[in-house]
């Protein structure tokens, strides 16, 4: 879909930026306020599948639900069609010009204390505004959080959940990154902040 097209009529898509197990992240233009864009959409591989969709449209609701400094914006969704007529379920949010922590991590091993401090304090705090409105973010890893000259971001809230809710899905699987699971997870109780509290005391392992 890259080119001369738009997505929805409004949404051009420049340069693809990275992609993951179940979407692909765009360089996006809003041809309609003027400004550049974060697109996520799915792949053909996954965008006819009813839960991947489900998934998707998930992570708008709980990521639109949030105003933080240090949590990425979300400003639309919507599903469009290509031209065989196939779905392409999106989402569009604020552009992040910056470095994952994990890149960060994978080229200096390790921070100075301060920044290390500061940018577990500014994920902390995002994840404490999150866990205000009920939500849970799951997947707190250095992958996860974006370095900018404003701050840390915390972005994807692919398998975000409200808290009280089951941590297993109903297809029995417990979604998450292995090395930063909070060991009660695998028990399959109830979603719960303290979660995202282990997935930090890592993330500032990891940093010094």
């Amino acid at each position: 879909m890259p080119g001369s097209s738009l997505l929805a009529g409004r949404y051009r898509l420049v340069e693809r930026l990275g992609a993951g197990g179940m979407s692909v992240v765009w360089r996006g233009f809003d041809e309609v306020l003027g400004r550049q864009v974060a697109v996520k959409v799915l792949p053909p591989s996954t965008s006819t599948d009813p839960s991947f969709r489900r998934r998707l449209r998930a992570e708008a609701q709980a990521a639109a639900r949030l105003s933080h400094p240090h949590i990425t914006n979300v400003y639309d969704y919507g599903e469009a069609t290509t031209v065989d007529g196939e779905p392409v379920p999106y989402v569009v949010m604020e552009l992040v010009d910056g470095e994952s922590l994990a890149a960060v991590l994978a080229r200096s091993r390790r921070l100075p204390w301060p920044a290390a401090v500061r940018i577990s304090s500014e994920v902390a705090a995002a994840l404490a505004a999150a866990h205000a409105r009920g939500i849970v973010h799951r997947d707190v890893t250095p992958a996860n959080v974006m370095l900018t000259s404003g701050g840390a971001k915390v972005v994807d809230f692919g398998i975000s959940a409200l808290i009280g809710e089951n941590d297993i899905d109903p297809d029995g699987s417990l979604l998450g990154t292995p090395a930063y699971l909070a060991p009660e997870r695998l028990e399959g109780g109830q979603v719960s902040p303290a979660t995202d509290v282990y997935a930090v005391g890592l993330l500032i392992y990891r940093t010094l």
